[in-house]
């Protein structure tokens, strides 16, 4: 669904990626892991086209994206989850579900509420509170609902920058086994994640980045069996 052939960027004279190359093929889960400062967040950025890159080639579902524009990109199906949620904390669960909907071109009103009830039932918790505003929401249900918010533009790539940051594990829990699902069910998965470990547990392949650079890639079954060499990138 999308390749990275030997990209690099940065912002002004700083390069922050250095010669990155990866896939996500549809159906995958690809977890990217590294210390922080390894330049996570900035692939995510570089992939989206909101940071430029500098070198490199970047090809999502079969068209080269240096050209496009993130919102153009995003309506193509290259949606991005980023870190810190980023819901709109005056409207409620439902609108903000619905942002994401309209954002899909063509989208009739029977297949929106047909997304809804989708969504509500992989959360259920956002069912019972579809009415209450997004900033009222615990922080877990906030991630639900970007992680929904997203899927409610019918990605056919879903990047997620550290979806577990700062929630408690059963809630981590519930939302890495629902990205899980969602790559069995055919979906291409970019998952950058702090937890190293469950990360790939649940991931097909990983990646492990330093200072801007992928390191060591390979199944995830067998990276998350070389705990002292992650450990020891993971600083």
């Amino acid at each position: 669904m999308i390749t990275l052939e030997n990209v690099s960027a940065g912002f002004g004279v700083v390069q922050v990626l250095h010669d990155v190359s990866l896939a996500v093929p549809a159906g995958r889960l690809v977890s990217v892991i590294g210390a922080n400062g390894a330049g996570k967040t900035t692939l995510l950025r570089t992939i989206s086209n909101v940071v430029r890159p500098s070198a490199g080639r970047i090809v999502f579902d079969g068209t080269p994206t240096m050209a496009s524009e993130p919102h153009r990109l995003a309506r193509a199906g290259l949606v991005h989850v980023p870190q810190g949620r980023q819901i709109v904390p005056t409207l409620s669960v439902r609108d903000n579900l619905l942002i994401g909907a309209q954002r899909v071109a063509g989208l009739g009103a029977a297949e929106i509420e047909t997304g809804l009830a989708r969504e509500f039932a992989r959360f259920p918790v956002l069912d019972k509170r579809q009415d209450i505003l997004g900033g009222n929401l615990s922080g877990g249900e906030q991630q639900m609902l970007a992680v929904s918010r997203a899927l409610m533009m019918r990605p056919k790539l879903l990047m997620l920058d550290e979806p577990s940051l700062g929630l408690a594990p059963q809630v981590v829990r519930t939302i890495l086994d629902a990205l899980r699902s969602l790559a069995d069910g055919g979906l291409a998965i970019l998952l950058v994640e702090q937890l190293a470990h469950l990360a790939l547990e649940i991931a097909d392949e990983g990646h492990v980045m330093q200072r801007g650079r992928v390191v060591i890639s390979g199944p995830a079954e067998d990276l998350r069996k070389s705990r002292s060499l992650i450990d020891s990138y993971l600083g």
